[in-house]
């Protein structure tokens, strides 16, 4: 399978099908004069394809799909399964998901993960409409002791790994269209969100500073003088102490009025701190929110 770093782009040229496919070039223009294969034509008549036509080929061509990322449920393709990844709808994605990173399959959930990215090259689908509302059933599930704190952990940290992993197929610009810091406050302890951004954003250019979780404010401003971002962004899950994280906030747009740099906020945390009087705090409510910010 080609590789991002062979490939910045997210179309693949018939030679490109040829290749993935195990067929001659002489094929691919066969199937898709005869519509079997869907392409798009470029000013000057090339056909150029995305992952997705060469996915939507192989689940009506099961022989091909042995070529491509889609994923086998079990011990078989399941196609239904695997329609629905085509389409970015996960409803019957999400507890099997769910189930296969509550028993730390990691193989299972690198193979979905790398899967969704060939098909669809959309993090913030894969964020939103998949991991979100996994993550969140973790959560819930905690909450209502069916799983003890190292199974949560263990749960997320699967996931964690996968997304992590996921960065060594994802086409990223090469030049740099300005700087990020992503940081947590200091006692949150759920940093995904915060990481799920900082890919988000390297895939749009940004060079990113990310500080991971538990992040004191008050030991930043060298951060601002050094990296010197233009954009700040803040996850914040959960608020244990409101009363200190709002102490932490108000430092923060100091340092971003400072520094003349404009500041972000995402996560359930956010809607926990009563926000200064005309904080310049642009929230975001979903990872496709950070894509547009």
């Amino acid at each position: 399978m080609m590789q991002s770093s062979e490939h910045t782009s997210p179309y693949l040229s018939s030679v490109d099908v040829a290749r993935i496919l195990d067929v001659n070039v002489a094929t691919v223009k066969r199937w898709t004069e005869a519509g079997k294969l869907d392409c798009v034509k470029t000013a000057g008549g090339h056909r150029k394809f995305l992952m997705r036509h060469l996915a939507a080929f192989a689940i009506d061509h099961q022989k091909y799909a042995q070529h491509l990322p889609l994923i086998k449920f079990g011990s078989e393709l399941n196609l239904d399964l695997n329609a629905e990844i085509l389409k970015g709808e996960f409803k019957d994605l999400i507890p099997f998901f769910l189930e296969k990173a509550m028993s730390c399959d990691a193989v299972t959930i690198q193979n979905i993960l790398n899967s969704l990215y060939m098909v669809h090259q959309n993090l913030a689908l894969i964020y939103d409409n998949l991991l979100t509302p996994v993550l969140h059933e973790i959560g819930y599930k905690w909450e209502r002791d069916e799983l003890s704190i190292t199974q949560e952990h263990l749960a997320s940290q699967t996931i964690r790994d996968g997304i992590i992993k996921l960065q060594d197929i994802v086409i990223k610009p090469e030049e740099h269209v300005g700087r990020a810091f992503v940081l947590t406050f200091s006692d949150e302890l759920h940093d995904i969100p915060a990481k799920m951004v900082q890919h988000l954003l390297e895939t749009r250019g940004f060079q990113v500073l990310y500080s991971g979780q538990r992040t004191p404010i008050g030991d930043t401003e060298s951060v601002f003088e050094t990296f010197q971002p233009e954009r700040v962004y803040v996850s914040s899950v959960y608020v244990e102490n409101i009363e200190a994280t709002q102490k932490e906030l108000k430092e923060l747009i100091d340092l971003c009025e400072t520094h003349e740099a404009q500041l972000y906020g995402g996560g359930a945390g956010i809607g926990q701190i009563t926000l200064p009087e005309g904080t310049k705090i642009k929230y975001l409510s979903s990872f496709y929110d950070v894509m547009d910010s």
